[in-house]
């Protein structure tokens, strides 16, 4: 009869209710009696359990053991008892004996991380990578085997052993994972927004020390791009597109804590990241959750004896493609053909050129001149432990990576520690900081540029026939690509180019039980940063054109302080039909200040102990400085109702007050609703087995970007180059150049999302799918206004912007035998349109070539800077074609052209080919984006495939710009791609080539098609293979696991792409949308060859 009892099912879920409470709605489910004292067993102490479907058995056991209450079932009366005193004492007797073995799942392969406890203490150890574990135990106790999404399982301990083997089962329940969110946690199934989660395993598989790079490929609707592949340059990250014309990056926030970047961390450091999408998901932000927000909880120490783990890798990196550029016989015979085509004598510098011809001259390298192979390492060591009272962690990591580009690199050291404490029953703390230090070379002019994109711009720009090299360490001059600096000279500057960045972040804690059901947090963060770039340009002289008549010191120092305060309540409230209810009700203060001072001092000493501003020599230095100081207030709530797992309704409110704008428009209100129909806990879908999960979900609401707004940017905006005559005498002054706009203020997103949760077949098989549409309004832009007013426009919020999206994401996981495989695949689909500028013109920007002019444009109807330029239709391939393309009255539309020459659209069929006939050429904003993994694991091998790529996007090929030229500019002749050999010539009138002329009367080089490619393009981004090994393996080493794995970055890249890279764009606008996909010859991203381990001790 009493076995009868314990193996009827019962659903419970409580949280933070007294045993006396639990115990009560137990007994009225299962039709038992339970016969106790309530000062024996501790009646008012608190437990929280969801089971759903288990066995009596299984829930008292579940409820009762952690407390060390025993039972007996004697029909339907459960007597509970607390342990006798003479047990204990027998207890405290036992002696120790050495418990080895291995934790596997239902395959039999080993499980790392699972917690192995000794019943009742505190004492314990965790499993290592292969699934092993040793530990100390007392005779005749028990232990406890526990792993999140398996059911926890007890073994007695009979005496010492070397070879016990426990096998863990999935736990269905516990598989529905609790994901953090906005000020708090919620289950999976709870959520009625769209919020996606990445491991902190996943982060580390990429060689890259920056978290958000590690995130490409993993997230549908999440496009991760490089800045560029320069060690330390960033990477610039978008949920569901761009927003706005103006900064679109997301909020970041650590461990409760917000910031505006994340780069002071490395991935390694991260346990799990949450991106929040959609209104329910980032409105508890408010007006810094527009543009999605990012939560990371970093590592924190685990209760047991101490556990060590040393990690690292070492490898080379390498330049994945170079382009083929013309030998110098070649470019010679290309630029004696232009002045022949025009008809003019050959330049100065012809002896040169004949005798390149002559001689059939291969030239000097350039692009292996400034390339290598670079030197990537990282090493980390931590260690943790403690007891469930105080846990702890600490580690230290340090990364090297040399650049592909010569005298370019970049280092960094994180130091962590962290402490989690119970200080009472009812109340727990905890402390946390990080101290980063970067070390950037090559990396700037001290005030935002880029050197090493240069170098290469130069590389690829000089001719190849002359020798840079002179006699003694000098160099020569350079008399035919004339604006050209001499490349070697260049690229040794560059190790004069740092940059050092600090960071100390810290946070802390302060979690208080006050009642059942309701508890406090407040939490305190201050993040301290300070930059240094410094640049020194040493005095030299090759040439008329090539010198630097002084030296210069160009040195910044940048400090900023910000710090984040919160203090909120959540309560939790279950009730006895399986509902719940939930609310956060929260106070929030932030404050940023910080200050720089930079100084171009000129004349300073070569000799390095003497490079700074006071050695300076010189009467004309420049010193600029500037300072902040804003502070953000609010008050945020949210509110939950779970009526018994199948309908949730989610609402949040919170009121923004910050020091950006003035006034009333100071204050906003940013409110979101959420409503989800958990559709598989309905009784008619009870019975269909296959189905384990299917949820339905909604949104809408409205969040905010205060950080599209610059500092002080309601304020008029003065400048100090005007003079003024009084009585006759002019006197400098000042002039208002903005007009200012008090009313300005954050712009707003309305986003409504439609999603579906599925998961199906045991599991095995998830599905994601979401709808989203975010309007941006109040987008802030210039606002006309007359030409007689004599000053730019005022910003203000004219404008408005709209992104329509679908996102799915699919992940398959299942076992053949020993072979286990996971598959998954995301895809995104996002139209960006600008509806509204506020009757502004269109914003024409992309000017990272002077010589070309902006490239491109912003207008009502379109997406975001897409390219305007000439539609090229071909070539002419002979005077007859030129001749027949008339307008009406029988005028050539292109009367100065010759054969061999561009053919442009007369798009606007006025007869004449001018600007007015520039047109749409495409964008970088993609048509979709994709991302596939595949992850093998057989009898300790594991193998690990990511991809990525990026279909319908264009790139404006800023370097074809100068490689593909037809002629020269004002008599600089650069290097050209090796494909203009097969130019247009009398023998050759079918080429697609047009013709080289030392002058170009048509406009053959205008902006036009002819240089906006497309740029899909499928990446390989990361290959490993790893090998775990065994605990006989390991032998008497004192290791508890090791890992060793081979890995290859960036792979190969499938595209049609003639660039370096189809990913790296707009290099010198990172933050701006508005130059979106112009590549102009950057810093590729490098492939990378690493060998690594993984070891614990």
């Amino acid at each position: 009869m009493s076995q009868g009892v314990l193996e009827q099912k019962i659903t419970l879920r409580v949280e933070a209710k007294t045993i006396k409470e639990t115990l009560s709605q137990i007994a009225k489910q299962a039709n038992i009696r339970f016969v106790y004292s309530q000062q024996l067993v501790g009646a008012d102490r608190k437990v929280t359990i969801n089971a759903q479907d288990a066995s009596l058995l299984a829930v008292l056991d579940e409820v009762l053991s952690p407390l060390k209450i025993q039972y007996e079932v004697d029909n339907k009366r459960v007597v509970l008892r607390a342990p006798s005193e003479s047990l204990s004492t027998i207890d405290s007797g036992r002696q120790d004996v050495t418990v080895s073995g291995r934790v596997v799942d239902a395959r039999g392969e080993g499980m790392p991380g699972v917690t192995v406890v000794v019943k009742g203490t505190s004492t314990g150890t965790g499993t290592s990578l292969d699934g092993s574990f040793t530990l100390q135990a007392p005779e005749n106790s028990v232990l406890v085997f526990s792993f999140v999404g398996y059911a926890r399982q007890e073994v007695p301990v009979t005496g010492a052993t070397s070879d016990l083997r426990v096998t863990l089962t999935e736990d269905k329940q516990a598989l529905n994972e609790v994901v953090v969110i906005g000020y708090g946690t919620a289950r999976k199934s709870d959520l009625t927004g769209s919020v996606a989660s990445v491991s902190g395993a996943q982060l580390t598989q990429v060689a890259t020390s920056d978290p958000v790079q590690a995130l490409q490929g993993r997230v549908a609707g999440v496009e991760v791009t490089s800045n560029s592949g320069q060690p330390g340059s960033g990477t610039r990250i978008r949920v569901r597109g761009v927003g706005t014309i103006n900064n679109s990056d997301p909020l970041y926030v650590v461990d409760g804590i917000q910031t505006s970047d994340i780069g002071f961390l490395l991935p390694a450091d991260i346990e799990s990241t949450e991106i929040l999408k959609d209104a329910s998901a980032t409105a508890i932000y408010g007006s810094r959750g527009a543009n999605g927000v990012v939560l990371i909880t970093t590592k924190h120490g685990k209760a047991g004896a101490t556990q060590f783990n040393l990690s690292g890798y070492t490898g080379f990196q390498q330049i994945r493609r170079t382009l083929p550029l013309t030998t110098a016989a070649q470019y010679a015979t290309l630029v004696t053909e232009a002045y022949t085509n025009a008809g003019r004598a050959l330049p100065d510098f012809a002896p040169q050129l004949q005798n390149a011809i002559a001689t059939n001259a291969e030239g000097v390298d350039y692009q292996d001149l400034v390339t290598q192979k670079g030197l990537i390492t990282n090493y980390s060591l931590s260690a943790s432990g403690g007891t469930e009272q105080n846990r702890y962690l600490v580690s230290g990591s340090y990364f090297q990576q040399d650049g592909i580009i010569k005298n370019s690199g970049f280092k960094k050291f994180v130091i962590r520690v962290n402490d989690d404490i119970v200080l009472t029953k009812r109340i727990k703390a905890g402390v946390a900081a990080t101290f980063t230090n970067n070390n950037q070379t090559g990396s700037g002019d001290g005030q935002g540029g880029a050197q090493p994109y240069l170098v290469l711009q130069y590389a690829l720009q000089t001719n190849p026939i002359l020798n840079p090299f002179g006699p003694n360490g000098t160099y020569n001059e350079d008399v035919i690509t004339r604006n050209a600096l001499n490349v070697p000279r260049y690229l040794d500057e560059q190790k004069y180019n740092k940059t050092q960045n600090n960071n100390l972040f810290s946070s802390s804690y302060l979690d208080i039980e006050l009642i059942k059901g309701l508890s406090f947090r407040s939490t305190f963060g201050i993040n301290y940063f300070n930059n240094h770039p410094k640049v020194y340009q040493p005095q030299y002289y090759i040439g008329p054109v090539d010198q630097r008549a002084q030296s210069a010191l160009i040195e910044t120092r940048n400090e900023n302080i910000s710090w984040v305060w919160s203090n909120y309540a959540n309560y939790t409230k279950t009730f006895a039909d399986n509902s719940s209810f939930s609310a956060t009700l929260g106070q929030e203060a932030q404050r940023g200040y910080g200050n720089g001072i930079s100084i171009t001092a000129f004349n300073v000493p070569a000799d390095a102990s003497l490079q700074y501003a006071s050695a300076s020599r010189s009467t004309s230095n420049v010193v600029r400085s500037s300072q902040y100081d804003g502070s953000l207030l609010s008050y945020f709530g949210r509110a939950n109702y779970n009526f018994r797992d199948r309908y949730l309704v989610t609402g949040t409110l919170r009121l923004d007050q910050t020091s950006k704008f003035l006034g009333p428009v100071r204050k906003g209100y940013f409110p979101s609703v959420g409503a989800a129909w958990n559709i598989s806990n309905e009784n008619f879908l009870k019975d269909v087995s296959y189905l384990s999960v299917l949820k339905l979900r909604a949104s809408y609401g409205q969040v905010g970007n205060q950080n599209a707004a610059p500092n002080y940017g309601y304020a008029s905006v003065a400048s100090n180059n005007q003079t003024y005559s009084f009585n006759g005498v002019p006197a400098p002054g000042l002039a208002i150049s903005q007009i200012n706009n008090p009313d300005l203020k954050w712009e707003t997103a309305v986003t409504t999302d439609v999603g579906l949760d599925a998961e199906l077949f045991n599991n095995h098989l998830s599905l994601t799918a979401d709808y989203f549409e975010r309007r941006t309004q109040d987008m802030i832009a210039l606002l006309p206004v007359p030409d007689y007013v004599g000053q730019a426009p005022a910003s203000a919020n004219v404008g408005a912007l709209r992104n329509r999206g679908l996102e799915l994401a699919l992940n398959y996981r299942n076992e053949v035998g020993k072979l286990q495989y996971n598959v998954g695949v995301n895809f995104t689909k996002i139209n960006n349109v600008v509806t509204s500028l506020g009757g502004g013109n269109p914003i024409a920007s992309g000017n990272v070539l002077t010589q070309i002019g902006n490239t491109t444009l912003t207008d009502v109807g379109r997406e975001i800077a897409f390219f305007y330029g000439l539609q090229a239709q071909g070539i002419f391939r002979n005077q007859g074609e030129i001749d027949t393309y008339t307008n009406a009255d029988g005028t050539k539309v292109q009367p100065n052209a010759q054969p061999g020459d561009v053919r442009y659209q007369d798009t606007n069929g006025d007869g004449v080919i001018t600007a007015a006939d520039n047109t749409y050429l495409g964008s970088g904003t993609p048509d979709f984006s994709y991302g596939a993994s595949l992850n093998l694991s057989y009898s300790g091998f594991d193998f690990k495939v990511l991809l990525y790529g990026v279909q319908g996007a264009e790139a404006l090929n800023g370097a074809a710009f100068n490689l593909n030229k037809s002629a020269d500019f004002v008599g600089v002749w650069s290097n050209f791609y090796a494909s203009r050999m097969d130019r247009w010539t009398p023998s050759n009138p079918n080429s697609n080539q047009p013709r080289v002329t030392s002058t170009d009367a048509n406009g053959n080089d205008r902006i036009s098609s002819r240089y906006v490619e497309d740029a899909s393009y499928l990446r390989a981004r990361n290959m490993e293979l790893g090998y775990t090994l065994s605990q006989s393996l390991l032998g008497k080493a004192k290791l508890t696991g090791a890992r060793v794995f081979v890995s290859v970055d960036n792979v190969f890249t499938l595209t049609k792409y003639t660039g370096y890279d189809p990913e790296i764009s707009t290099a010198a606008f990172y933050n701006s949308p508005l130059a979106y996909g112009v590549d102009y010859g950057n810093y590729p991203q490098a492939r990378t060859y690493r060998l690594g381990f993984n070891l614990q001790f």
